[in-house]
């Protein structure tokens, strides 16, 4: 009886010491060498004017509405972006909210993105985005 437990007990102990074999990204977050450059859009024009909201360590929407960091975004060569720096390898979900005065299409816009980043260095995403009527 004794070497029967001996033996269950080694399985767990070997069992318990080996490597998750899912080696998924996660966390996110400020104190890395990752810069995330967001561009908003709607249907291939820029956004005028737009905040980027940032929740980290999420592929998802915050439940409680609430995001860790915001931009509000500049304008460079004509193109609107923010730019979030120093972050970590990890999850993030990105949502903007703005003002777009392009013709024919209602002028309060939003959207959304998610991404998983894998390595340290600058990172552009365009962020699609939707007329809305608040």
């Amino acid at each position: 009886m004794k070497k029967v437990i001996a033996v269950f007990a080694f399985i767990l102990f070997v069992g318990a010491c080996q490597k998750p074999a899912n080696n998924a990204v996660t966390g996110g977050g400020k104190g890395g060498n990752v810069t995330i450059r967001i561009i908003p859009e709607l249907y291939d024009e820029f956004v005028d004017t737009c905040t980027i909201y940032v929740k980290y360590g999420s592929l998802d929407a915050p439940a409680s509405g609430v995001y860790d960091d915001s931009i509000v975004c500049t304008v460079a060569n004509d193109t609107p972006s923010a730019t979030f720096t120093n972050l970590k390898v990890g999850l993030y979900y990105f949502f903007g909210k703005g003002w777009h005065s392009g013709a024919g299409h209602l002028p309060n816009v939003k959207g959304s993105k998610n991404c998983t980043i894998s390595a340290d260095g600058t990172n552009l995403f365009y962020l699609p985005t939707f007329s809305y009527t608040p």
